[in-house]
């Protein structure tokens, strides 16, 4: 071959592999420093129909999406999800901006924590979100220097990874996204409690105070024994800031298995709120149902809103209206779903009498 069609052929094979060069890795050198982590997000995140997160071995920790009913948790049977906390994190992710460029190298990605999510010892969680003009699949990594608001990333599809200047906080665990407030009744509000145990027993918690907060319990202590004021506030406080652990759908459950513990709330506004605990392979789990009946509404409070009368307790002398209204909302929220709740709650709801005595020297 002659000299100046080797030169002409060498100069071909150059330019072209620079122009695969430059093809394959257009979207990398597409970005720089400052460059939003995710252009124009601002502008759609009400495009957003689904985002997952993933772990290690692409493990599914949670899947959150758009329903008709708003934003659920696809891995809790459709639960309602936290709509502030989708918020919150999607508004933070929106502002996130690339640092500086980090390693492109697969081999350094450990450090960062960046590396493939197939990979058993994978570090980071991947976030896959839905209903954008573009796909985003971002590897989220280790935090950036201490003390600094920054974190690693990188783009899935891509092999540069970045530092960006804000911390993501995709939770890990599904119940991180799930709506957790459940019920918010005040010990105020609250006129009678009953605990019905399956043997037989039953317990019986009055407010003695006339709409104060003065708990008894309807029973005698044994000898060498009192009753425990704490342990009967701790049953009356029981529903204020009632929060969920976890859920779960009842359709996969045997809720009948067992007789469950059932208490019984009454309020002075006519709302009679009922958990029962049931027995799982697992832990026990909680229903609850919540109803209104006007004959259970209390003198106090029926001649109080008929005749306008301030209260310096307005928590408890609520309009029976209002409690009414609030049962037929509750009732399709609560309704088919069976609770877990933390340790302090699921002892509360299921006393025995004998826990509510203690020795008189205590």
């Amino acid at each position: 071959m002659k000299l100046k069609s080797l030169i002409l052929l060498m100069i071909a094979v150059a330019v072209g592999a620079a122009v695969y060069f430059y093809a394959s890795n257009q979207n990398q050198t597409s970005v720089s420093a400052n460059s939003l982590l995710i252009p124009n997000l601002s502008e759609n995140l009400n495009s957003i129909t689904k985002f997952t997160v993933k772990n290690a071995s692409d493990s599914l920790l949670t899947s959150v999406s758009k329903s008709e009913k708003g934003w659920v948790v696809d891995n809790r049977a459709g639960y309602e999800a936290n709509v502030k906390e989708v918020r919150d994190v999607f508004t933070t992710l929106s502002e996130a901006k690339l640092v500086e460029a980090k390693t492109s190298n697969p081999d350094n990605y450990p450090r960062l924590g960046v590396e493939d999510i197939n990979a058993s010892d994978a570090q980071g969680v991947l976030v896959s979100i839905e209903g954008l003009p573009n796909p985003v699949a971002i590897i989220f990594g280790n935090d950036g220097s201490s003390g600094k608001n920054t974190q690693f990333v990188r783009n899935e599809r891509e092999e540069k990874s970045w530092l960006i200047n804000k911390k993501i906080n995709f939770g890990r665990d599904t119940t991180d996204w799930l709506q957790k407030n459940l019920l918010d009744i005040p010990p105020e509000r609250i006129n009678t409690i009953q605990i019905r145990h399956p043997d037989g027993a039953i317990i019986n918690i009055s407010n003695t105070g006339n709409a104060a907060y003065e708990f008894e319990l309807d029973a005698t202590a044994p000898e060498g024994k009192k009753i425990s004021e704490s342990e009967i506030y701790q049953v009356a406080n029981a529903l204020s800031s009632l929060q969920l652990r976890d859920v779960i759908s009842l359709d996969t459950l045997n809720k009948d298995a067992i007789e469950p513990i059932v208490t019984i709330f009454k309020t002075f506004d006519g709302l009679t709120i009922t958990t029962a605990s049931h027995t799982s392979d697992v832990e026990p789990f909680f229903t609850i149902d919540v109803k209104f009946n006007s004959e259970d509404v209390d003198e106090s409070v029926a001649n109080s809103n008929s005749e306008n009368e301030s209260t310096s307790n307005s928590t408890l002398l609520s309009d029976p209206t209002v409690a009414e209204e609030f049962a037929n909302s509750s009732k399709s929220k609560l309704t088919g779903w069976g609770y877990f709740f933390p340790t302090i709650t699921k002892d509360a709801l299921t006393k025995k009498l004998d826990d509510f005595f203690i020795d008189k020297d205590s």
